[in-house]
């Protein structure tokens, strides 16, 4: 297994294990981190990028319920840091942890997939004691999508997002075939916003990138995209 893989699960260990029992029965771990956990190609294993934090999902609704969380979350050694505005974040040790609930009314944001994300994920077992939920590599295209289109101004060369959505479409066999059969509305959002991207000027480049450019990765890559584009 990738040396990169190794330290993503290591990273999710330490947040499991910090969690605890209850907590961790009730997040879904999402975001570049997991993304090690969906690539199945061990050449394109090498090729995941470096992430410092852990993303989590919670399914929670209203500022109280959120309070709550963050109060237990304390009594298990999480901690606010001082200096990071970042205000669904906190940390176990040096780690960086978001908690992202899927009331967009808690925090003033969310992801309009967070909701089925959580009701979908498939459990992933980290170690043979500890067992995760796990957002499903359909809802992992769809919550990136909805990132990028959030906060990547357009700019596909220098976003995570779309980094981690080619590598899964490089490294993930099966991904066509996953998102052919989910729903009608999640195939149709990210068959329209594929055909869309597949178009941008420095697209290709991305996926140049992605490939380290080896022309049949390339290859696998559009033909993977194409097929969900056409759905």
């Amino acid at each position: 297994m990738s040396e990169k893989v190794n330290l993503q699960k290591s990273m999710l260990l330490v947040v499991a294990d910090a969690l605890g029992e209850e907590l961790l029965a009730q997040v879904v771990f999402v975001g570049g981190c997991t993304t090690g956990l969906l690539v199945t190609d061990e050449y394109t294993k090498e090729q995941i990028r470096y992430t410092d934090d852990v993303d989590l999902v919670v399914d929670i609704v209203g500022y109280a319920k959120w309070s709550q969380l963050q109060e237990k979350l304390r009594e298990r050694g999480f901690r606010e840091d001082p200096f990071d505005d970042v205000i669904c974040r906190m940390l176990i040790g040096e780690l960086k942890v978001d908690f992202m609930p899927v009331d967009q009314n808690v925090l003033g944001f969310s992801n309009r997939w967070y909701k089925e994300a959580v009701e979908m994920a498939c459990q992933y077992q980290l170690t043979q004691n500890v067992t995760i939920n796990l957002i499903r590599p359909e809802y992992f295209i769809a919550t990136k999508l909805e990132a990028y289109l959030g906060r990547g101004n357009g700019d596909l060369l220098s976003s995570r997002d779309i980094e981690d959505i080619l590598n899964i479409f490089d490294g993930r066999e099966s991904i066509v075939e996953e998102i052919s059969q989910s729903n009608t509305a999640l195939k149709e959002y990210i068959s329209n916003n594929l055909a869309l991207l597949i178009h941008e000027y420095d697209f290709e480049m991305a996926v140049q990138s992605t490939s380290q450019g080896v022309r049949s990765r390339e290859d696998i890559i559009f033909e993977r995209l194409t097929q969900c584009i056409k759905h």
